[in-house]
Parts: structure tokens; sequence; C-alpha cells
């Protein structure tokens, strides 16, 4: 018979803790399987199911070791098994709680209080159900029973069990709807390049940085629109008119860090809908799944985790990384924020190379040349320059001329860098037989500050440095007609374009209007945009306001941009073909104009509210090491 308390008692809790976390981790792997976005194969999916398994038992030692030795110095005079029983019943409480209070905090944050009370007790029924039949089997055991299979190593098989199924339902998983888009239909490859200039890019004029061969043959193929513009020069917000073919104002993602309400259809989900496969790669945190941009994707490849795809989808893992981007220094782990464009081509060819016959619609983002810079192809920087250093301690920095050409020269390597990974995936378009069947779309969600107005190195103002951005659209079978198109249009003017193309119903709500046209020559008119931005990394100061309209907006035929300082309460009007470089107010000599781009800019302004939605530590800090906020 047992003896009261022996020293044991606590490892055995600990050890019992393992097994129960061994099968936590095979139930966690299983939603995880089930809800995953990303593209693994067998041998991958396994080994992420393996960790969740060791995640699992880690967290249940971690619980189960505190557990036994307060009973162990609580329960002197009761029997080992019964202490051990209830060791299994609070690791058994802590697992559940451990993975059921986040879902039932989230639950009573929606004021969904019946589920949040349900979630915060489901912890109470596992504590009795683990107690009492721990007790009885601990009790035979106690007894002389002696079992083939202890409950750790039978709990360990169990999960292995588990994990091989997980890994199986992970690759398995049916995506996307039941309805199947027509082989015949064309596919959809839009390629946007993160702050890239237009003017860097040689199809855009002999004076470019650098030369862009692959971006200027594919201009060559198709259609190069001269006068693209963003309506609010940040990753996430542009991304978001892109998918929406909605201002910013009205979708309301206003900056980095806010997210996409599920109630906005995306481009994206439209496709889906159609029947069309439909993935994601990303290279920036800037706009992982957080951004609600993952809308309508099936695939959605966010995880920039080196050595373990997926990994960051357990629970265990994604805590620490959101403690160390919450406590530690981003910069010191940069795959937690962003990965290579060869890196994000190499998943997305994997991807391409699976669709078979089936119409797909496949989103590539690349971060080159978004800061920091730095150079690529064995080459070193110019001067020895740390551009990661520099963001860093940026309040120390003076940017001299010296400095200011060292980091141009990095900017227009990441140009180049950007350009050669498009033409590498537009070469596995070639090589998989996709290119003559597939519309592609290669823009920017915004362009750069380089040193203009007094702005280093950001995409802070909504001077055209900023807010212009390149455009082509190579489609196939385009009929003939002009390919360089001048008149001004908009990013979110992409998924109406698209749409149109396949001929399928547009968007509902849209503002976004159809762009070929103005190749096959039945539309001019330039498309006007009310542009939003700020003049600091700070969210709450420095706003900026602004209308922009491309030629011809008068009898002139002459573009403008009207800008307004809602801190400094100033307003600025500059002709864009007489001063392309913004440097002269006219509004003085323009009051009728002046005062009714004012009109127009208010309307916008009152519906937006800066940095109005709430930030966690994490991602505030993950922004602030990209360099979008201070």
């Amino acid at each position: 018979m047992s003896t009261p308390g022996p020293p044991r008692s606590w490892l055995r809790v600990a050890l019992y803790g393992a097994g129960l976390g061994w099968l936590a981790g095979g139930l966690e792997g299983l939603a995880v399987a089930s809800s995953i976005d990303l593209q693994l194969g067998f041998g991958e999916a396994l080994v992420l199911m393996l960790c969740s398994l060791a995640c699992g038992a880690a967290t249940g030692v971690a619980l189960g070791l505190p557990a036994g030795l307060l009973l162990q110095l609580a329960g002197r005079g009761k029997d080992d098994y019964q202490l051990q029983a209830l060791g299994m019943g609070l690791v058994g409480f802590g697992l559940a709680a451990w993975y059921f209070w986040p879902i039932a905090l989230g639950l009573v944050r929606l004021q969904r209080w019946a589920g949040g009370a349900a979630g915060f007790l489901v912890p109470l029924g596992f504590l009795g159900t683990v107690y009492f039949n721990a007790r009885h089997w601990l009790r035979k055991v106690d007894l002389g029973w002696r079992p083939r299979l202890g409950f750790t190593l039978l709990s360990l098989a169990l999960a292995l069990l588990l994990a091989l199924l997980d890994a199986a339902w992970l690759v398995q998983r049916p995506r996307g709807a039941g309805a199947m888009a027509l082989a015949g239909d064309h596919n959809v490859l839009l390629v946007t390049i993160d702050t890239l200039r237009r003017d860097h890019l040689s199809a855009y004029g002999e004076d470019a940085a650098v030369p862009t061969p692959r971006f200027d043959a594919l201009a060559a193929e198709g259609v190069l629109y001269l006068d693209a513009v963003t309506p609010l020069p940040e990753t996430g917000p542009s991304h978001a008119s892109m998918f929406t073919s909605l201002h910013p104002t009205s979708h309301g993602v206003v900056s980095n860090g806010h997210t996409l309400s599920a109630g906005f259809t995306t481009l994206a989900e439209r496709l889906s809908d159609e029947g069309y496969a439909t993935a994601a790669f990303v290279s920036s945190f800037a706009v992982d799944s957080r951004t609600g941009l993952d809308q309508g994707f099936q695939i959605y490849d966010d995880d920039f985790f080196p050595a373990m795809h997926g990994i960051s989808e357990i629970r265990l893992v994604a805590l620490a990384l959101r403690g160390w981007m919450r406590f530690g220094d981003p910069l010191k782990l940069p795959f937690l924020l962003e990965r290579s464009a060869r890196s994000t081509n190499q998943r997305a060819a994997r991807w391409l190379g699976e669709q078979g016959e089936r119409p797909f619609f496949c989103w590539v983002h690349y971060f080159e040349p978004h800061a920091p810079y730095e150079p690529h192809g064995g080459r070193a920087a110019p001067g020895g320059v740390d551009h990661r250093h520099i963001l860093a301690h940026e309040d120390q920095v003076t940017y001299t001329p010296e400095l200011v050409g060292q980091l141009r020269q990095l900017y227009a390597g990441e140009v180049l860098e950007a350009d050669a990974r498009l033409g590498e995936l537009l070469d596995t378009l070639q090589e998989l037989g996709h290119a003559g069947d597939t519309l592609v779309v290669v823009t920017a969600d915004h362009g750069e500050m380089l040193g203009e107005h007094g702005y280093h190195f950001n995409h802070h103002s909504i001077f055209d440095e900023a807010v212009r951005v390149p455009l082509a659209i190579r489609a196939p079978a385009l009929r003939p007609g002009t390919r360089l198109v001048d008149a001004q249009v908009r990013v979110m003017d992409i998924p109406a374009t698209v749409l149109e193309y396949l001929d399928l119903d547009p968007m509902e709500p849209t503002q976004g209007v159809e762009l070929l046209g103005y190749a096959e020559k039945f539309r001019h008119q330039s498309l006007i945009t009310t542009l939003v931005g700020r003049k600091t990394g700070a969210l709450d100061k420095g706003s900026l306001f602004g209308l922009r309209a491309g030629r011809p907006h008068d009898e002139e035929g002459r573009p403008f941009k009207y800008v307004w300082d809602v801190d400094s309460e100033t307003e600025q009007l500059f002709d864009l073909s007489a001063d392309p470089g913004e440097s002269s107010d006219i509004g003085s000599e323009q009051p009728e104009l002046l005062q009714r781009a004012r009109r127009i800019v208010a309307e916008d302004a009152g519906r937006v509210e800066q940095a109005s939605e709430p930030m966690d530590g994490a991602t505030e800090n993950a922004l602030k090491a990209l360099g979008y906020i201070d």
C-alpha cells in the first residue's frame, strides 16, 4: 500500500503533466491543421505537428512541477495516488485555461457574454474529468495493477498517432469554395513591390537611377501607366485599397496597424467564390494576416520563420515571439519582420507549380526596397553604412550629403534586386506554361522620400515622390492601342480592371475604374483622387490631406495638387505641369480652384480619425522597427 507523500510525488505529477501536454499538443495540432493558411508538404506538416506535441509537453511539465510541489507540501498525510490524481487534475485545468481563456477573452471583447462565460468555465470540467479518471486509474495501480504501458508512454503513443493524422489532414484539407472556375479562364498574378519609386525604373525615362530590364520588358509587352498614384502612402492602407477597390477613407484602414474589417469584400474573396485557387506570398509583417488582407486567400504565406515553416502558429511559440517583439529588440531577429524576395519567390513557385489547369489568383509581395536598405549580390554597403543601425538611432543621425548619397546607392541596389526577383518570378510563370494565359499586374504601394523636401528615407508626406507609383499591366490578347497611358489612375482601380478583364461583375461597392480601356482608347479622362498622409512617424500629429488631379483637369489641361496641413492650418496649391517638384505655391493666383479643392478634401478629412484603432504593444514595436512609426 502507499505511504503518505513520498518524495517522488511531485516528479510523477510533472511526468503525468508531460503526458497530458502531449495529448493537448496533438489537439492543438489538429486546430492548427484545420486553420493554417500555409502550403506544407507531408514531411513539413509532420515536423510541425511534432513541434506542437513538444510545446504541449513543455507546457504540461511547466504546470505539473509547481502543482506537484505545492500538493506535496500541502498534502502531508494523504495517499500518494490521491495527490498525484489531484495534481493531474490541476494540470488539466491549467492546459484547458491556456487554450480556452484567450478564446473566452475574445468573446467578452465582442460582448458575447454567454460564450465568454462558458469558455472561462470549461477548465473546471477538465479538472473534474481528469481528476476522477486519474484517481480511478492510479488507485488500481496502487493496489498492484501493472499496465503494459504507463500513462506517460500511452499518451505519447496516442499523441504521435494524432500527429500523423493531423499532418495528413493539413496536407489533404480541402480549401476554397466548392465552385470551380473553367479551365480556360485567365489566371491573375499581382506583384506589389513595397516602397518602389517610379522614377527609379528605366521604363519611366532614361534618367532613371538604375536599369530595370525585367520591369521594362513587361511594360513593353503590356501597358505602362505614367501617372499612377496611391491615395495614402502607407503599406497597409494602400494594399487594402488595391483589394477592396475603395479609398482608405471608405474602407477605414488609414494607418499601418489597422485591420481591414471582414465586412468589406476583397478581390481575393470574389475570385475564390468564382472557383479560383487563391494564394498570397508576402514578405513583411506590415501585411501579415493581422491586417485582414488575408480575406479570400486559401493560402496566405506570412510565416517568415527560417527553419520551420508554420511554427509561429503554435500558441507557445507565438506567445514567445510576441513577447520578444513587445519587450525585446525586433531588429535583432529580422525574420520576425520580413523575408527576402528570393525566399518569397521559392514558396510562390512551389504553389504555382501545383495548380495544374485550375485558374489561379496569386499575389506576390516583395519588401525590397523598403527600409532598412541592405546590399545584395555580395556587394558591400557604400562607405560601410549600416541602415539598420541608422534607423535604430535616427534621433542622433545627421543626414549629410555624403550619407544621403550612400543611402541612395543602397536604395538603388534594392531596386535592382527587386527587378531581378520580378524577372525570376516571370521566368517561373513562363516555365510552367502560364505566361500566355495570365493577366500580370505589377505596381507598388507607395514611393519613398530620398531627401526631397526635408524628408529622409521614409514615405511620410504626400509629395509626388511618395504617392506616385509604377504600374504596368500585361494582358493576354490585349487589342492594339496605345501602350503608354498618361492619364492619372489609382491603385484602387486594380480590382475593377481585373474583374472586367475576366468578364466578372464589378465589386460592390466600388470606387474603382477599369484601366485597360485607356490602352484601347475608349477612356481618356484622368481620375481625380483625394490624398491622406502624415508629416512624421507619430500617429497622433502631423496629419496631411490633399487632392491630386492629373491631366486634363480643366480647359487648360493642367494637372494640380492641393495640400492641407492640419496642424499648421496652412494650404498649398501646385501646378504639376509647370512645377513637378512642388516648390511654388500658386494658391493666391487660383483662389477659385483652391476653394473647390478645399471643399472636396474637407469631406474626406471629416471621415478620418488618425490612429483611432488601438494597437497592441508587439505590433507597435514591430512597426517601429520597420520605420513606420516613431
